[in-house]
């Protein structure tokens, strides 16, 4: 390539590229260092939604400093092109280890995964969420360290989903469900990615597999992964069980924060030797193909260009989504109408001033050192006139007491609708309860008024089933409650060990007492309450029996297969598979084929 420079930096080959423009290893001409140098090109620079990611994945690296999360030395723009510097990492990408050679030691998978927690507490504490945790976005460095790449799509806690005109942006086989629905992104969303891509490291494939996005959101929405113990043995229990918890499709049900997560990891370290074992793919693991991603990859400091395989691609980048405006409408669940969040501020000036320096070169440091200055001169310019900002705050209020002694004035039925609107679409409805009591109160007539009924029946659900739940956590006994509290909190409890029982009483109160709508207040949202969780036990038991047909199905197979040549095995299997299944309706079937294979087995 003709030789190009980049601030100070002079560009020598290309290490990869994609959606986001085209990364080079680059070498700083000042002290012969070398950089990977991320440049979005003057005609990308045109577009706002990818120059404001792009300033955003600056301001954000701008805010982190974490050994395990890729180092940013400083940004600029160069004859019109907006680019930056960062840490230029020796090593292969997560994908390329999982495909090309796959980890063989379960301690192996959860240090790399205690690495990636370290960097996303760091993350999440400066209020930060990634939103795209994958193995393409993960570097394991010579050293055998992990290194975060790629905040492209960060966002602060609460910040819309949605970017680049309506789009939610974000790799659908790692994403956590409230992320792709659009129901709300926090650092609990990380956590479910890291548990995913735990998975993958084990199991070599994520949690759900599909040719399109739709076929993966339809999964991730209804299906249950398969458990990881079922296809890779040897593996602790505490640990098949974290995955599991960080799986959850229900953000509040898993581990609570990065910081937490790491505690467990820690603990896994500490397991005695005798429980490493090399892993052990079951036989009917799968591995479906699905299109490559369009990041970058970061390659080996020394090689000349990307050799990035396709097969690891094909594993581990998963489809990117830029669902369009229309397939957000058809995705979402909340009614209200969302924009892109506004573009960061001071880093990259917007283009189109005829003033605006087309090229510039900022270090971190001298970023940090003028921000630094800036809140000092701002804390100096403002202590002078204190007392004056005080005395004109009296003032103000003392008229905007007089105006309100005069005529008091009550938000409209428009102002309190679209706040209404606007926490439910957020997920807060307990912020507008009483919002929701004066709009129902002065406002009955209102056509709005039925939703916001309806809302507020679900924050009362939402309360009920949260006394529910700590009762049962707790373990409080159910005394004052009513027996339709008292059936459906015994099934909550019974549901951890033995979710049929769970089943059985639900649908038992149900017939009982229902439908709801022949009841009122508490009991009522009780009943209600049963009809959800009956809907999610049929369908959490449906899958798991799916599941066990399949592996029972496989182990029947297996003992026909030798049945000649290793009887006394194949009658094992038999008498298993018959002892499992005897009272399971779900089996009959295998049951009835296993006992009469044994019965020939003994005749002969």
């Amino acid at each position: 390539m003709d030789e190009k420079k980049m601030g100070p930096y002079r560009l020598e080959t290309t290490i990869g590229s994609g959606g986001m423009g085209t990364v080079y290893r680059g070498i700083d001409e000042r002290t012969g260092d070398k950089a990977a140098i991320k440049v979005l090109p003057s005609n990308m620079s045109h577009n706002e939604g990818l120059r404001e990611r792009f300033q955003r994945e600056i301001e954000t690296l701008l805010q982190l400093k974490h050994p395990n999360i890729v180092r940013l030395f400083g940004f600029g723009e160069e004859d019109g092109e907006l680019f930056y510097a960062m840490e230029l990492v020796d090593g292969r990408s997560l994908a390329e280890v999982i495909v090309k050679t796959p980890i063989k030691n379960w301690r192996t998978v959860v240090r790399y995964s205690l690495e990636i927690a370290s960097g996303l507490r760091q993350a999440h504490d400066m209020g930060i969420v990634h939103r795209d945790i994958k193995p393409a976005n993960v570097l394991i460095t010579r050293g055998d360290k992990v290194k975060i790449l790629d905040f492209g799509i960060a966002r602060l806690f609460g910040a819309t989903g949605v970017t680049m005109a309506g789009g939610i942006i974000g790799t659908a086989d790692y994403m956590a469900p409230e992320q792709a629905f659009g129901e709300g992104v926090t650092p609990k969303a990380d956590l479910y990615s890291l548990g995913a891509l735990m998975y993958a490291m084990l199991a070599r494939q994520p949690p759900f597999r599909g040719n399109s996005v739709t076929e993966i959101l339809d999964k991730l929405r209804y299906n249950e992964p398969i458990p990881i113990d079922r296809l890779v043995e040897t593996l602790p229990n505490d640990l098949s069980q974290l995955i599991t918890q960080l799986l959850d499709k229900n953000p509040e049900n898993r581990v609570p924060t990065a910081r937490a997560l790491c505690r467990r990891l820690e603990a896994l370290l500490e397991l005695p030797e005798e429980t490493d074992f090399d892993l052990n793919l079951a036989d009917h693991s799968t591995r479906a193909p699905s299109p490559p991603g369009d990041e970058y990859q970061l390659k080996d400091g020394d090689e000349d260009a990307p050799t990035m395989d396709p097969q690891a691609r094909k594993l581990a980048e998963a489809p990117t989504m830029q669902l369009s405006e229309e397939e957000v409408a058809s995705q979402l669940k909340s009614k209200g109408n969302y924009s892109g969040t506004e573009a960061p501020a001071t880093v990259i000036t917007q283009r189109g001033k005829k003033d605006a320096p087309q090229t510039r070169f900022t270090t971190v440091a001298e970023q940090r050192k003028k921000t630094s200055e800036e809140e000092s001169r701002r804390e100096k310019s403002t202590a002078w006139i204190n007392y004056i900002q005080i005395g004109g705050l009296l003032v103000a209020l003392g008229v905007v007491v007089a105006v309100m002694l005069v005529a008091p004035q009550k938000p409209s039925a428009d102002q309190m609708y679209h706040s209404i609107e606007y926490s439910a679409n957020e997920g807060n409805l307990a912020d507008v309860a009483d919002q929701m009591d004066d709009f129902l109160e002065r406002f009955p007539e209102d056509p709005r008024s039925e939703y916001v009924a309806e809302l507020k029946e679900e924050l009362n659900l939402r309360r009920q089933e949260n006394r529910y739940r700590l009762a049962a956590t707790l373990g409080r006994g159910s005394q004052g409650l009513h027996p339709v509290e008292q059936i459906y909190l015994d099934a909550m409890k019974a549901n951890e060990l033995n979710p049929e029982l769970a089943r059985d009483k639900l649908q038992g109160l149900i017939l009982a007492y229902g439908p709801a709508d022949t009841q009122q207040g508490d009991i009522a949202r009780c009943l209600v309450l049963a009809e959800r969780r009956l809907k999610q036990l049929n369908a959490s038991l449906s899958s798991r029996s799916k599941q066990q047909t399949i592996a029972i199905r496989e182990r029947l197979e297996f003992a026909n297969r030798i049945a000649e040549d290793e009887p006394q095995k194949a009658e094992r299997i038999y008498r298993g598979v018959i002892q499992l299944l005897e009272g399971e309706p779900w089996g009959a079937n295998l049951l009835n084929d296993a006992k009469r294979r044994l019965s020939k087995m003994m005749s002969n």
